[in-house]
């Protein structure tokens, strides 16, 4: 009996070494996603982007703290463009996606992005057709914030001072991923082209077509 007790004290304990030793880490930060239809807009206008449009959004992760497979994440953004048949709402089928991250991150750093994103968010993204090394640069003032990928990606947006500031009979949308304290915001400036996706969009002036809120993973 005695040795039964410690063979299978010895299996807990290899099997809580082992859970341990895979563990990914805790990823937090704050998340921005803009799509190509108004998320926060009457009834009317909703009903006429629904069917053709909605197909596309980008999604960007602005890392506060956080390690990946033992891999630190602080104070990274990486960013998914993702385009689909249909609107995203209703259709995951055909979800494809381009990741870019950063020139600064190491290759550690961007295999520990790439096998967060494609584990945690697989179902969001789709397919990842490829991925893109490109500066990326994130800022933040007040409830404005500029997001710029290289040549392919410019986002101007700002968010709603608070999260009661809208009715939510209008919010006809949720954001593409579980974040914590969704806010709706609008875009001021939307552009992206790049040969990966079959899509290109450039849009100005103000739109709701933006969720800000806080992620962890």
């Amino acid at each position: 009996m005695k040795g039964i007790f410690v063979f299978t004290t010895l299996a807990l304990i290899l099997v809580a070494g082992f859970a341990f030793a895979t563990e990914t880490g805790t990823v937090q930060g704050e998340y921005i996603e803009a799509r190509s239809a108004s998320v926060y807009v009457g009834a009317c206008h909703f009903g006429a982007e629904y069917v053709e449009g909605g197909k596309e959004a980008t999604l960007v992760w602005n890392i506060h703290e956080g390690n990946w497979n033992g891999v630190s994440l602080n104070d990274l953004t990486v960013v998914a463009v993702i385009s689909a048949k249909d609107n995203l709402a209703i259709d995951a089928k055909t979800r494809k996606s381009v990741l870019y991250m950063d020139v600064n991150t190491t290759p550690e750093q961007r295999a520990a992005l790439k096998n967060m994103l494609t584990t945690k968010r697989a179902d969001v993204l789709g397919e990842v057709v490829a991925t893109q090394i490109a500066p990326i640069a994130f800022t933040k003032k007040d409830t404005k914030y500029d997001v710029k990928v290289g040549k392919v990606l410019t986002l101007s947006a700002n968010r709603y001072p608070c999260a009661n500031c809208t009715q939510p009979h209008q919010i006809w949308y949720k954001p593409l991923t579980a974040i914590q304290n969704a806010i709706v915001g609008k875009s001021e400036v939307y552009r992206y082209k790049d040969s990966h996706l079959p899509v290109t969009w450039q849009q100005s002036g103000a739109e709701n077509n933006v969720f800000v809120g806080g992620f962890s993973m």
